[in-house]
């Protein structure tokens, strides 16, 4: 399953597992679509009780035009409910792209 979103200066959902799934992240990649200034984003897996969370980036400086491969060689497992969420210091200036396998 791929999935894109634009984020925005508070906690957006960029992917969610679906109930009764498991899935692997492969990819989760943020892209500056700013092309003349840096900006900064942080991910982080919020647990499917809403309130446990893990920090995956914090305040990452992506230069103009540039992508960052934030699970690099990792893998992040999530469980039925689990959701990544980014927030970027400036709305719409960055994009998060995941590619994760879901197994049910």
């Amino acid at each position: 399953k791929n999935n894109y979103q634009d984020v925005t200066a508070s906690f957006t959902d960029a992917y969610e597992c679906p109930a009764a799934t498991s899935a692997i992240v492969k990819t989760l990649r943020a892209t500056n679509v700013d092309s003349a200034a840096s900006h900064t984003v942080q991910v982080k897996v919020l647990d499917s009780d809403g309130s446990t969370e893990a920090l995956i980036a914090y305040n990452i400086t992506i230069p103009a035009g540039a992508s960052l491969e934030l699970c690099g060689d990792s893998l992040i497992f999530l469980e039925a409910g689990d959701k990544l969420q980014a927030l970027a210091d400036s709305t719409s200036a960055i994009e998060i792209f995941v590619s994760a396998l879901q197994i049910t």
